[in-house]
């Protein structure tokens, strides 16, 4: 990561929540150590404070399953200080409950999404078929139109109306046209935003060496720090 690149966090307002959670868990994925101080210590004032003010967690036989296995996965990272091994788990199992909560909200912004997606499809497939029947309705009164050179009022009127009610139907096709390009993109959006699935072996490495529970010789968190060897890690 490039230096000067501080403001990259800014969007967090200092808080971590679901909605910003895949933003987030995206800028952990991508750090490259070494990085800035003022960034180290910023995204680690972010953390401790989520950590700090996140719910209890539900124990159902599910989140007792997933601790253990996190545990493990943690124990096996080789965390000299038990402090730091339960201090990261705790922000682990803060992170899993963003994940589950963004999930529900990715989720249920698709399937709103999806459901403006077919009232539009349906609108414009009402408003084509009534546009075409009355063109067609107005292609017949101009026959008879043609055909008894005086039809009277009443036909008169009523090819009026079915022009304009045509007309009027087909001019709503490129509004529903350009409604259905705005909902795809709004899908797409959500999708692309969306994290599907967690890489827990990453988020164990990179939080430990931002959080200082862990160090790995030739890696170097922040710019300036010493290291034991000349080597930088990713």
């Amino acid at each position: 990561m490039a230096r000067g690149n501080t403001n990259i966090y800014r969007w967090m307002d200092d808080a971590l929540t679901p909605r910003n959670f895949p933003r987030f868990y995206r800028l952990v994925s991508s750090l490259r150590f070494p990085i800035e101080v003022s960034d180290v210590l910023e995204l680690r004032a972010v953390l401790n404070d989520a950590v700090d003010h996140a719910p209890e967690p539900v124990l159902t036989p599910d989140y007792r399953d997933f601790r253990e296995a996190l545990y493990s996965a943690v124990d096996s990272f080789g965390l000299e200080s038990k402090r730091h091994a339960e201090r990261l788990l705790a922000i682990l199992v803060m992170l899993r409950g963003l994940h589950y909560r963004h999930s529900i909200i990715s989720r249920d912004a698709e399937n709103a999404l999806r459901i403006q997606q077919e009232e539009v499809r349906i609108a414009r497939r009402r408003s084509l078929n009534y546009g075409v029947a009355a063109m067609t309705l107005v292609g017949g009164l101009a026959a008879y139109w043609f055909v008894q050179k005086q039809p009277g009022w009443a036909v008169e009127a009523a090819t009026l109306i079915a022009s304009y009610g045509s007309l009027d139907q087909f001019r709503s096709l490129p509004l529903l046209d350009r409604e259905r390009r705005r909902i795809n993109t709004e899908i797409n959006d959500v999708l692309r935003e969306r994290v599907s699935s967690m890489d827990w072996k990453m988020l164990i490495h990179k939080l430990s060496l931002l959080m200082g529970y862990k160090r790995v010789s030739g890696v170097a968190v922040f710019h300036g720090e010493h290291i034991g060897t000349s080597g930088i890690l990713h």
